[in-house]
């Protein structure tokens, strides 16, 4: 590994596609090469993110702002407003050259790529496993500094894949093989990231699985009835019911989906780090801003989280959640967290409110809507004043844009 003292260090921003908290931060999954980032710096162990469909969400992760703001309210017909400013502009402005290497939804068309110098958005299925590790680490030791790098990755993302030495499977066994393999496969991409990098691991949302391959198979089942059967015109009951098996991300804000780990590590990162404060994805642009020495842009949602890397206390604040995935079918769910309540509100206006129980698990079976109007007052209020930021900028597609991103989703199955 190299080590160097420039001014600015190397950022490197690693965003697993469909990696949820408890794969990294709990026991099932094996990840010495996440433990060991871990230990070396600062993991957050309630860290929520803004959507749990991809474009929207690394629409937050890369602006501080929320959905309201960026204009990125799902998968089409969506382009990132130009008047906000994109993580890669405010690295370049101070002198960074910032590459992204993606892949999946995250076209150049979404307007999320604005402020790289080069990109490229790579095939997500029918390649083999890490088949870009190579090709990526030699770019990297070739980057003139200081270098910024986005690295989006598919390889947890359904169908789950894994090396030649895995048995495939399609659900909860098959995705921790995916995680596990992925944390292996990944050990060489950091060292060749350097000792002195600043490096952030994180997932765009989570995940939902089958916890059996007979579970799945029953999946399946309940989806093919709802569409065959129309069930949700004739028996709305149990249209939901069937709707709450669904598997993927996208379609709902469970804990599963919208938890994900988050791990800051390297240079002028305290070592050996754990906090249990929310924190959101919208504030990592001013954390890696504020830990570079780097001006923040004005106007955005998220605020430094160094204060509780440095052990010191931030102001409790609530989290904004949409999901708009696909299987929603235009409809729109949004949702404020705090580490104790989870307010939703569901196509309709109806609301629900989960008690997120801190310590144990938490409980989104039973609806505290009618008991804790303070708490529905509280974040009401909060999803209101996010959603009163409005668009401040023309975030729609052209109609050629539209048919490039409509065909893609559709080669990756969305459609």
């Amino acid at each position: 590994m190299s080590s160097r003292s420039s001014e600015f260090p190397n950022v490197f921003v690693l965003a697993i596609d469909s990696l949820r908290a408890d794969a990294v931060l709990g026991d099932e999954v094996v990840t010495p090469t996440f433990d060991r980032l871990a230990h070396a710096g600062v993991s957050f162990r309630q860290a929520v993110c803004t959507a749990t469909t991809t474009t929207p969400s690394f629409s937050s992760m890369l602006t501080g702002c929320y959905p309201p703001k960026h204009g990125v309210r799902g998968l089409q017909g969506y382009r990132l407003s130009s008047a906000v400013t994109t993580m890669a502009e405010t690295f370049a402005e101070a002198g960074y050259r910032c590459y992204a290497e993606v892949t999946g939804p995250l076209l150049p068309e979404t307007g999320i790529l604005r402020g790289f110098h080069e990109s490229r958005c790579r095939q997500a299925y029918k390649v083999p496993f890490f088949n870009w590790r190579e090709e990526v680490i030699s770019k990297m030791r070739s980057y003139a500094e200081p270098w910024f790098m986005l690295l989006h990755i598919w390889e947890v993302h359904r169908p789950y894949r894994s090396p030649p030495n895995f048995e495939k499977r399609k659900d909860k066994a098959g995705y921790q093989a995916a995680v596990h393999a992925t944390d292996e496969w990944l050990a060489p991409v950091f060292e060749a990231a350097g000792d002195d990098t600043l490096i952030v691991v994180t997932g765009d949302h989570g995940e939902q699985y089958p916890s059996s391959p007979l579970q799945f198979q029953m999946l399946r089942v309940a989806r093919r009835s709802r569409r065959t059967f129309r069930l949700g015109k004739w028996f709305p009951y149990l249209d939901n019911r069937f709707a709450g098996l669904e598997i993927g991300h996208g379609f709902a804000l469970y804990e599963e989906l919208v938890r994900v780990p988050l791990i800051l590590s390297g240079r002028r990162v305290p070592a050996g780090r754990q906090v249990e404060e929310q924190v959101r994805h919208i504030d990592l642009l001013p954390t890696l801003a504020d830990l570079c020495g780097l001006s923040c842009p004005e106007g955005i949602d998220g605020r430094s989280l160094k204060p509780f890397m440095d052990g010191a206390a931030l102001p409790e604040e609530p989290a904004y959640m949409e999901a708009v995935g696909v299987k929603l079918g235009g409809d729109r769910i949004v949702g404020a967290r705090t580490p104790e309540w989870k307010l939703l509100k569901a196509p309709g206006g109806k609301k629900r409110l989960h008690r997120l129980n801190p310590g144990g698990a938490p409980d989104e079976r039973h609806n505290h809507a009618r008991n804790e109007s303070a708490v529905i007052r509280k974040l009401d209020d909060y999803i209101a004043r996010v959603e009163s930021t409005g668009v401040v900028a023309e975030s729609g597609m052209t109609s050629e844009e539209e048919a490039t991103v409509e065909q893609h989703l559709r080669d990756l199955g969305y459609l």
